[in-house]
């Protein structure tokens, strides 16, 4: 099975971080651990700006060609 996920793209890693940070917390929840929203706003603020960072120096990128085209 091959999987479809360009590991040079932002938007890629900010969707897969976004997934990982709900189903931690989703996962948490359903075992009783509670978990301050600020909290996940926080982690998910300082992942973006990692993302951000990582863009801006050129080791990921947003690709705007069209593929197919």
């Amino acid at each position: 099975m091959k999987l479809n996920f360009n590991h040079k793209s932002a938007g890629a890693w900010l969707t897969l971080s976004g997934a990982i940070i709900a189903a931690i917390t989703g996962v948490l929840s359903a075992l009783g651990v509670s978990i301050d929203n600020n909290t996940v706003a926080s982690v998910s603020g300082v992942i973006s700006a990692v993302i951000s960072a990582l863009t801006a120096f050129g080791i990921l990128t947003a690709p705007t060609d069209k593929k197919g085209e």
